[in-house]
């Protein structure tokens, strides 16, 4: 047993042969609530372009800052929160816009990109790296893996949307938003190690937990 409810230790499993890092469930959901609201009032910031139907946001460099902090499973919850809040009508699409017709329009599968590049991308930064630099080329490689699995979902959406070959909706979903998305990773990473190595409770294993398998603690 826990000397604490809320606190976050690794325990053994019934059978003995394998350990599991638990994190406070109540703590973890908290985050991810935190962030979805971060999520949300980035994606106030929207600049549209001539050129495309996909605006620039700052919601991407949210969503990498949720990869590498919060991990595979509250990251997600995030992200699925924020999109719940969109859909059930609270403005906090792109360009303070709501409802299920942004999800289903040219945008949608750029939306329907975060959790599932956050689930993916959460998987490489769940725990800590030994050393800072190890630690870097993890969250680099987390951050630029959910950018990818973004870009993915979201032209080929958008290929289907506006009935476009998937060369066509890349050239217009994705070409003009590499620069300023790395850009982003760039600022991102940085913040991201920081508070990553500061002490904070985040949910991810500890550096001296990297055998141990993951379980939440209600």
């Amino acid at each position: 047993m826990l000397d604490s409810p809320s606190a976050d230790a690794p325990i053994t499993s019934q059978r003995g042969t394998s350990k599991f890092w638990h994190y406070n469930r109540t703590r973890g959901l908290a985050l991810s609530a935190i962030f979805a609201t971060i999520l949300s009032i980035a994606s106030l910031v929207s600049v549209p372009l001539p050129f495309t139907p996909i605006p620039i946001t700052l919601q991407v460099m949210v969503v990498f800052l949720i990869v590498a902090m919060l991990g595979p499973v509250y990251g997600t919850y995030s992200c699925l929160l924020y999109l719940f809040l969109g859909v059930a009508g609270l403005p906090v699409f792109a360009g303070a816009t709501s409802g299920i017709a942004v999800m289903l329009g040219p945008a949608g599968g750029y939306l329907l990109g975060f959790p599932v590049g956050t689930l993916i991308g959460g998987l490489l930064a769940r725990s800590l790296a030994e050393s800072r630099k190890a630690d870097a080329v993890r969250v680099s490689a987390a951050i630029f893996s959910t950018l990818l699995i973004i870009y993915l979902v979201g032209f080929l959406w958008l290929a289907v949307y506006s009935k476009l070959t998937p060369f066509q909706a890349f050239l217009i979903g994705v070409v003009p938003f590499i620069g300023i998305d790395v850009l982003k990773a760039i600022v991102a990473i940085p913040i991201a190690l920081s508070l990553r190595r500061s002490g904070l409770r985040l949910p991810l294993r500890p550096r001296s937990d990297r055998h141990m398998v993951y379980g939440q603690q209600g």
